[in-house]
């Protein structure tokens, strides 16, 4: 079977929660974060924010809204939701966490045949304030233990993109197994996206991103933070045109100035679509979902970006990094402006 895109990313089950701004000071946490931690320092959060003595993934799940996350995991789905194919290699344990994991995936309509691991499967408490932030506290478990002989070699090879998340740089085994995929990817003609992740992530491993941005990928997502610490450019312009010179295609999202792509030597503008935001968990996860949906399926740039904007907006605009509504009909009916029309049309 053909893919769009077959990713490598952390199976996390993210756990949200809506908070009140005095919990960051509270807890001694900086908002917007990415903090890896202990499963311990999860529970004991969660126990500070339910009230509770005891918690079990039963009372979790009718408490609060869970999903099988992690950030590949997010694009693959919503690659899936708008009608492309994708598959997606990850582990998790053979847990209670795991199983949800497994059946959510299974649900899903990706190609997910998930590698069971001895250990505790991973899981994020993700803490959306009033002003739509999400502030991640994640316990990797074995979900950043991906070896080499997890690589579904066919799948790959027969994909149009190999998708590799930053995250995984902060495991050593994932990074020399992304390592490896890519040199599966170019052997085979597939190319290579990567997302950036984190900004502080980039902080730990900035010598690695260099190292694989210099002619080991194709098409690199990031947001404005993100690419301005990638590059050491104080705006968003300035980063676009360094990392330019680095990958042959880069999508840089920027909040409300909307996003810029450069592709193949051209350079696009698309414009953010104007929504009440709620929870920005998965925003660029979605927005990678749309730009590799749109090229991977005869799309312009133009109308690729368009589709990203829509998703990602969607997604912001409800709880949780998984769209409840139906995206392609969504976009079907904002393409007959642009078959009656000019693609600005759906731009804005």
């Amino acid at each position: 079977m053909k893919l769009n895109v077959y990713a490598f990313g952390s199976a996390l089950v993210d756990i949200q929660v809506q908070v009140d701004e005095a919990v960051f000071q509270e807890l001694g946490l900086e908002k917007g974060n990415m903090y890896l931690t202990e499963r311990s320092r999860q529970e004991q959060v969660l126990k500070r924010l339910l009230g509770a003595d005891e918690l079990s993934l039963d009372s979790i799940s009718r408490r609060l809204q869970t999903a099988a996350g992690g950030s590949a995991a997010n694009t693959v789905y919503g690659i899936v939701q708008l009608g492309g194919t994708a598959g997606l290699c990850g582990a998790v344990a053979d847990d209670a966490f795991g199983e949800l994991y497994r059946r959510y995936m299974q649900a899903s309509g990706v190609r997910f045949t998930p590698r069971i691991r001895s250990g505790m499967s991973g899981s994020c408490v993700v803490l959306i304030s009033a002003d739509a932030q999400r502030t991640m506290l994640t316990c990797l478990g074995v979900s950043s233990e991906i070896a080499a002989d997890y690589i579904d070699v066919q799948q790959l090879q027969n994909s149009d993109y190999l998708y590799l998340e930053g995250y995984l740089f902060d495991s050593s085994m994932a990074t020399e197994t992304m390592l490896h995929a890519i040199k599966l990817a170019r052997a085979a003609g597939v190319k290579v996206a990567f997302t950036a992740s984190d900004a502080f992530c980039i902080e730990r491993h900035r010598d690695l991103f260099l190292k694989i941005l210099n002619g080991d990928v194709d098409l690199l997502f990031a947001n404005a933070q993100e690419a301005c610490a990638l590059t050491g450019a104080p705006d968003t312009d300035g980063a676009l045109r360094r990392l330019a010179g680095m990958c042959p295609g880069v999508a840089i999202t920027d909040g409300e100035r909307g996003s810029f792509l450069h592709f193949e030597g051209a350079t696009v503008r698309v414009a953010p679509h104007s929504v009440k935001a709620v929870d920005t968990t998965g925003a660029g996860d979605s927005y990678a979902a749309g730009l590799l949906y749109g090229l991977t399926n005869g799309c312009s740039l133009e109308r690729s970006g368009a589709i990203a904007s829509l998703f990602s907006a969607r997604v912001v605009s409800q709880m949780g990094p998984r769209y409840a509504g139906n995206i392609r009909e969504e976009v079907q009916a904002c393409a007959v402006h642009i078959d009656s029309g000019s693609d600005q049309d759906f731009l804005r």
